[in-house]
């Protein structure tokens, strides 16, 4: 009798499975991250300066992505490190997800191919080469809602129910449009028989409890802050240089159709030259598809477009960027494969898709890695390029000691400063608002409180004489304000220097 064949986990070389090559690209990634540039562009730099402490709400953002921010620096400390690894952990995370969630539709091969296809989704691919963060989170919430609800839909249960409470929970810590997303989501379920006897079945109540508990302390805050809460986000709908009335929503109407023609056009293209005009027409049923799953995605899809379009009709909202409608769209490669199931079968296809797949991986990281060199070369001022061990030393020469507070003129130096000093308490009184002068006095008061002095600094662009002014206690005499030029790394000769202004303020002498 001969002996039973291994299992095929056991004979299967590591590197044969998707998972190693995700985890592989998120480390040569966040190493690259790393030994490219000690500076930070704006997302950074705002989560280095907001994840100083946990609060319920940050501004225009939930708190969640924050939340994350702060237990790793907890760790590793405010570094462009543990920057790096929340986001890049996010997103192999959101591959993950999404197979898991395709492979409640589909065998496990074409569940895959679903999921590494969205490296061909603009949003996906943009994530990669900038610096977004509440967006990586909640395409990665997205896509873990798709699994915990179609595994509902096929299995349901009171721990399913209860698991499904918690993404819609941390869904909306994530970003607001996850409303949209999860509304959309369990209305098309709720749509379809079979789907809505699942979602009322014994322990339903579960999902909306946890949900609210998750949501509540936040929600409390935004009502306290709303005009904190939704100012930026307002701004940026409706922003006061777009036309209005009649001419607003046609503005909006060919804003919206341009975001969603493009939002997973590039991937469609892709898999229409992989498997072939032929492939797509012929249908292959699969017993791993349940009978309402494309009606289901479908209805989605159709309930987001209406959605959209009630934004714009009702909201008068003239403007929509593609990180904003990438996270609704993510499943359409998993739609796709669900609407043709038997294309993973086919092994020339799929060569050509998983080739495809990779150097669209490849191509966005070196692309990241080069773009600041790029601009080095052509004489750009480019963030990445910025002086940052440079700076610090600088600082330390001129008398600063690395703990008093700095106050900020924006949120990129103060980032970049953090990582610079930890010790040290950063404010952001942003010199464009009208209320930064405030923002200074009372900056300036808890450091007098202290028995401590604070700096003063402006980079890029000059600061108004008001917010320098603002940072002089009553009496006290106003210090020099020092400009100094520091050359960007490897720039060109000709590159303009960065301009950095400064005020260090003393200890103030008690007698």
């Amino acid at each position: 009798m001969p002996a039973p064949s291994p299992p095929a986990s056991a004979t299967t070389p590591p590197w044969r499975s998707p998972l190693f090559w995700l985890l592989a690209w998120a480390l040569a990634s966040t190493a690259s991250r790393v030994l490219l540039s000690q500076a930070l562009m704006w997302d950074q730099a705002e989560q280095t300066v907001w994840s100083q402490q946990l609060a319920w709400g940050y501004g225009p953002q939930p708190p969640l992505y924050t939340w994350l921010q702060w237990a790793v620096n907890g760790v590793l400390g405010p570094t462009v490190l543990a920057l790096a690894l929340v986001k890049k952990t996010l997103m192999v995370l959101t591959f993950v997800f999404m197979f898991l969630a395709a492979r409640q539709l589909m065998p496990a091969p074409a569940a895959w191919l679903a999921a590494l296809g969205m490296w061909w989704l603009p949003g996906m691919g943009w994530q990669a080469l900038r610096d977004l963060t509440h967006t990586v989170l909640l395409t990665c919430l997205v896509a873990a809602t798709w699994w915990l609800l179609l595994r509902q839909l096929r299995r349901p249960s009171p721990g399913g129910f209860a698991a499904l409470g918690l993404a819609l929970g941390l869904g909306v810590l994530s970003k607001y449009s996850y409303v949209l997303f999860a509304g959309a989501a369990l209305a098309a379920a709720l749509s379809l028989p079979q789907p809505r006897r699942a979602l009322l079945s014994r322990g339903w109540w579960l999902a909306p409890l946890i949900a609210a508990l998750l949501v509540a302390p936040h929600a409390l805050w935004v009502l306290q802050h709303w005009q904190e809460a939704s100012s930026s986000t307002l701004a940026k709908l409706r922003p006061a240089y777009e036309a209005t009335g009649w001419r607003g929503m046609l503005a909006g109407l060919g804003d919206l159709l341009t975001m969603l023609g493009l939002a997973a056009l590039p991937w469609a293209l892709m898999a229409w030259w992989a498997f072939g005009r032929r492939a797509w027409r012929t249908p292959a049923p699969s017993a791993d598809t349940p009978p309402w799953a494309v009606p289901l995605l479908l209805r989605y899809l159709g309930l987001i477009a209406c959605g959209l379009l009630a934004m714009v009709v009702l909201g008068n909202v003239s403007n929509f960027d593609g990180r904003w409608i990438h996270p609704l769209v993510c499943m359409a490669p998993m739609g796709a494969f669900t609407w043709r199931p038997g294309l993973g079968d086919r092994p020339r296809g799929r060569r050509r898709y998983l080739g495809a797949v990779l150097g669209m991986a490849l191509l966005l990281w070196l692309g990241g890695a080069a773009d600041p060199l790029i601009d080095a070369r052509r004489g750009r001022a480019d963030r990445f390029n910025w002086p940052v061990a440079r700076m610090a030393e600088r600082l330390r020469a001129a008398g600063y000691d690395g703990r008093s507070p700095i106050i900020a003129s924006h949120h990129i130096i103060a980032g970049v400063l953090r990582t610079r000093f930890p010790q040290a308490p950063v404010t952001v009184c942003d010199a464009d608002l009208p209320q930064a002068a405030g923002c200074v006095r009372h900056a300036v008061r808890a450091a007098e409180a202290r028995g401590q002095g604070w700096l003063m600094v402006a980079a890029d662009d000059a600061a108004p004489n008001g917010w320098w002014l603002a940072g002089t206690p009553a009496g006290g005499a106003l210090p020099c304000l020092q400009t100094w030029a520091l050359p960007y790394r490897r720039a060109r000769a000709d590159t303009p220097p960065l301009r950095l202004d400064l005020m260090l303020h003393p200890a103030p002498i008690f007698k």
